[in-house]
């Protein structure tokens, strides 16, 4: 294999992983207003606090396994 192939392989690594680092910070960010926006709308509707926060978590946990689908394709990429 040749050399050229090695460090272009490792660019595009390293590039891929930059990707999905600044995928994870702006799903999360975006995850995080959309999820307290969501709350308060069901607080002025008239649903307890505790409940509309209960509901507010399935956004959080939707995020949490579309990142873990990620880290899994990539990881079956690398092996």
């Amino acid at each position: 294999m040749k050399i050229t192939a090695i460090v272009k392989a490792g660019l595009h690594l390293i590039k891929l992983i930059l990707n999905l680092g600044f995928l994870w910070l702006t799903l999360g960010w975006k995850v995080r207003k959309a999820r307290k926006a969501f709350e308060e709308e069901l607080m002025k509707g008239g649903i307890p606090k505790e409940t509309a926060k209960k509901l507010g978590k399935k956004y959080a946990s939707i995020k949490d396994e579309i990142m873990r689908q990620i880290r899994g394709s990539v990881w079956e990429i690398r092996h």
